[in-house]
């Protein structure tokens, strides 16, 4: 296994100064695999961790720009802040996007490559945590702004298109919601969803639908409003990611998982990471030649 050990010495000093002591947030770190994948199967080789700048500290949700290039949440300090930061994995070098009074979660990037979409946490007059939904340049030449007004309850985000976003909003029950930024206009998806959302090339979003009978997977398609079953979660799993060859990717502890929709009666061992000294894995996303993972202990 790889560690990435050699980032920027300015960002370095700038790291050991956050949030070992911060105990609002668990530790978390991520991993990259290399990916080669068909039709048929998937190989990953190449474990490398990538957030030793922070290995105590809050690292998540990360995701690709390409296959060199991500965007993640990492801790702030100890008041429990986080911000979102640029990893350029070829060149080992590590540049801070946000540096805010407010929280940044989940980096996404919006079509036009220039600007990406976070959740913004902040604090409001009434001490209540609006959640919403905030867009920031690449190149960090404004504070940015927010992208819809009245949605204060965001807790995840994916684009379908260039004005459709999909939340996962955090209420009781939660709840899927598809949202036109051009028309002002919202559509239900579901009530008590999991997290995880993902899209595919067709605009079909991905996500866990929770009953009391257990949990699955469902893909809805935007186009004729109706969702259909596509696997059952692995167990107490919410997680999962779309890989570029169609596959579904989980994990079960230490070991991660694939199925084929539609084709697959059950998950299938692809890979054991426990040698690693990787126990639990999380979140998971990929591009086209890599894998990224959260992990805890």
């Amino acid at each position: 296994m790889t560690h990435f050990s050699n980032w920027s010495v300015s960002l370095l000093l700038v790291l050991f100064t956050i949030i070992s002591a911060n105990a609002q947030l668990p530790t978390t770190n991520i991993y990259t695999l290399d990916m080669r994948s068909n039709e048929q199967k998937v190989l990953l080789n190449n474990v490398t961790l990538i957030t030793n700048f922070n290995r105590d500290g809050y690292n998540n949700q990360p995701y690709f720009l390409n296959n060199e290039e991500l965007l993640i949440t990492s801790s702030y300090d100890a008041r429990g802040l986080t911000d979102i930061w640029h990893l350029k994995l070829d060149e080992q070098k590590l540049t801070r996007i946000t540096k805010t009074e407010e929280s940044e979660y989940s980096p996404t990037a919006m079509a036009n490559g220039l600007d990406f979409s976070v959740v913004r946490q902040e604090l409001d007059d009434n001490q209540q945590v609006p959640q919403v939904l905030w867009s920031y340049p690449m190149d960090r030449s404004t504070a940015g702004s927010q992208v819809i007004e009245g949605l204060e309850n965001i807790g995840y985000h994916a684009w379908v298109t260039p004005e459709r976003v999909v939340f996962f909003l955090v209420d009781e029950p939660s709840e899927l919601l598809l949202y036109d930024t051009k028309r002002k206009t919202s559509t239900h998806i579901a009530y008590d969803v999991g997290r995880c959302i993902k899209v595919d090339k067709t605009g079909h979003i991905y996500y866990v639908q929770i009953t009391s009978e257990g949990q699955t997977i469902r893909s809805y398609d935007i186009y004729l409003g109706r969702s259909k079953r596509v696997a059952d979660t692995i167990e107490g799993q919410v997680d999962f990611d779309l890989l570029p060859n169609g596959h579904l990717i989980a994990a079960d502890g230490a070991k991660l998982k694939t199925f084929i929709p539609f084709l697959s009666s059950d998950w299938s061992d692809l890979m054991d990471l426990s040698s690693t000294g990787i126990n639990k894995i999380s979140r998971i996303t990929s591009s086209r030649g890599k894998l990224a993972i959260v992990t805890s202990d």
